[in-house]
């Protein structure tokens, strides 16, 4: 048996135009879904800045670069950043300051429920504390100029020495050695002790190897050993030079003229303050260097002071006398 059936009853024309339009609107609604599922972070729009310098957007990372306001514009563990957002809401809220000495997350919501997480570095600018200042030092004060005292243009004094750790003056002991005020010359003290300057000491004058000075069981030349003897006046001069007494080594013996000078007018003929003599006899000569006679081949005398009595006498050299050597 065979069925027949009109279409034309069954599907009118209204119903095939809305069959036929179906796809398109499935498709329409397909579209829509998709773009309201859609979390573009494009599509919330936000600026982020700080100080008046704005961010630079690279897709969801804002960088604020800070570092053009120089060292100390800003403490970025303690700071609060500028954000527009349009309408969107933000978390956590930019306006309350934090630490942004490390990358921080901000979430913008848009009003349509779209969200979009944008990541804050800024860079540059931090307080950067400067070191501290040295101390300045306590400058050391100057300590106050320590000089000889004045010595005046008479009598004796004291030879000036240095400065001790308290910076005070110090002076030569008068055994050591003494200055005439007058004339400017040091005189070397003389001690008690037995030593190399006893003032008993007594010496021998040669000076020349090649002069006739030995005089007594014939004349004859001396050799330079007994010239460098301690027991000679050169010997006994360098052995003084040797010590470095009172800080200078160019001792030396005195001219008739320059010994004479100390001498004094009444007994003992020396200012026994300040040098000790022997005064007895012949043990109160002291030689010269000054030659006794004015014939330059006769060298065999010198002149020596006599301090028992003021006088100034020749002698032999290889007589023994005292020695008060002397210097500039």
């Amino acid at each position: 048996m065979q069925i027949f059936v009109n279409l034309n009853r069954l599907v009118t024309p209204r119903a095939l135009r809305n069959i036929l339009l179906l796809p398109v609107i499935l498709v329409s609604l397909l579209m829509t879904a998709c773009s309201n599922s859609s979390s573009d972070a494009a599509a919330i729009n936000a600026e982020f800045s700080a100080l008046g310098i704005k961010g630079t957007i690279s897709g969801q990372n804002i960088n604020l670069d800070l570092s053009s306001l120089g060292n100390c514009a800003t403490n970025i563990e303690n700071m609060v950043i500028g954000v527009n957002a349009y309408g969107a809401s933000i978390s956590p809220d930019p306006r309350i300051a934090r630490d942004y000495s490390k990358p921080v997350d901000f979430t913008l919501t848009a009003p349509d429920g779209t969200k979009a997480v944008y990541t804050v570095t800024v860079k540059g600018a931090d307080c950067i504390s400067a070191p501290a200042p040295a101390p300045t030092p306590t400058p050391t004060p100057t300590p106050t100029a320590c000089t000889a005292a004045p010595t005046g243009s008479t009598g004796y004094s004291l030879v000036f020495k240095g400065c001790d750790a308290n910076n005070v003056a110090t002076y030569y002991d008068k055994t050591e050695c003494v200055r005439d005020n007058a004339t400017g010359l040091i005189w070397e003290g003389k001690t008690d002790d037995g030593g190399l300057r006893d003032k008993d000491n007594s010496y021998t004058n040669y000076d020349d190897p090649e002069s006739f000075q030995i005089t007594g069981d014939g004349l004859r030349k001396p050799t330079q050993t007994q010239i460098d003897s301690a027991s000679n006046s050169v010997g006994f001069t360098q052995a003084v030079n040797a010590t470095n007494l009172c800080g200078f080594a160019n001792w030396r013996l005195p001219t008739k003229s320059e010994l004479s000078s100390i001498a004094t007018t009444t007994y003992p003929f020396i200012n026994e303050a300040w040098f000790s003599v022997s005064t007895s006899g012949t043990g109160s000569n002291y030689w010269t260097s000054s030659h006794y006679s004015t014939d330059p081949n006769d060298d065999t005398a010198n002149w020596a002071v006599t301090f028992s009595s003021g006088l100034v006498n020749g002698w032999y050299r290889w007589y023994e006398h005292k020695v008060r050597l002397v210097r500039n």
